[in-house]
């Protein structure tokens, strides 16, 4: 596999990502409330795009070339459970939209909902606790399965985070902020698979940790706290794909255990999510609820 220099690496080759580039997600995260992504309060997402290639042809077009976009990226079959080979296929456009973020603390991030810790197990086997890695710090939250071959889902977010804790390790922030990813799909994702997948993005394994449920049950639970969906994919005879439906979340979670923004597709942009964190962090209530 062959990495760009970049995280965000290069485009070749697809219309419909070209369209997708050519949006400005400007109009997303420059809201700097969770009024851009909380569904539970504001309800559904505002997109709010500003495209020019969309203006110029009918929105029934738009959703024809996005489903076929992502009905190409459904196609290769992962039974063998292996990461999917990840195409130069980002754009700098995607994780620098033309704007400029709201500079951190000009803003705030109101609690959403608080999420209990639970206990998993990381890539070298060990049980941790979520407690423990969070501790003191602003967790980025996200939820994936490494055999996901949705470009625009899982490895959207790996690419996204990859280059979020570069940024976060250049402002020093290490020990004041922590990334998990926690497996959709405890079955197959031992910690051998997390701790490939984990080189595959370049994590750092004090820093970014991969977690997997030790049973289904526990899974259950995250997923509930959390609102996480996932649905398994089965075939017209009934079987198992190996693929499962879910919506790209990743959550922005204080030092208390509130939720305090949530993040998708549209609005995971690595410098707007920095920029939260240290909003985060410079509030102190969530540092007075810790102590409690």
């Amino acid at each position: 596999m062959r990495w760009p220099e970049s995280p965000s690496g290069s485009l070749r080759g697809s219309a419909a990502i070209e369209a997708i580039s050519q949006c400005n997600y400007g109009e997303i995260a420059a809201l700097p409330s969770v009024a851009r992504n909380d569904n539970s309060r504001r309800g559904s997402p505002r997109l709010g795009l500003s495209c020019p290639w969309a203006r110029r042809r009918h929105i029934g077009y738009w959703f024809v070339v996005i489903g076929a976009f992502l009905a190409a990226c459904l196609l290769p079959s992962v039974e063998a459970h292996e990461i999917p080979e990840l195409e130069e296929t980002y754009i700098q456009g995607v994780f620098s939209p033309k704007f400029t973020p709201p500079a951190a603390g000009t803003y705030d991030l109101p609690v959403i909902k608080r999420v209990p810790p639970v206990v998993l197990t990381d890539a070298a086997g060990h049980r941790v606790s979520t407690a423990s890695l969070m501790h003191g710090k602003v967790a980025v939250v996200s939820f994936i399965y490494t055999a996901c071959a949705d470009q625009l889902g899982c490895p959207l977010a790996g690419m996204a985070l990859r280059e979020l804790q570069a940024l976060l390790l250049r402002e020093g922030l290490q020990n004041r902020a922590v990334l998990l990813s926690i497996s959709l799909d405890p079955a197959r994702d031992t910690p051998k698979q997390l701790a490939k997948y984990g080189r595959v993005f370049g994590a750092e394994p004090s820093f970014w940790h991969l977690l997997t449920a030790p049973s289904r049950q526990v899974l259950k639970t995250t997923l509930e706290s959390y609102g996480q969906d996932r649905a398994g994919v089965y075939d017209e005879d009934g079987r198992f794909t190996g693929r499962y439906r879910h919506v790209l979340k990743v959550f922005l979670v204080d030092q208390a255990g509130n939720v305090r923004n949530i993040y998708s597709a549209g609005s995971l942009v690595p410098q707007v999510m920095v920029n939260d964190v240290k909003t985060v962090l410079a509030d102190k209530t969530a540092d007075r609820q810790e102590t409690k």
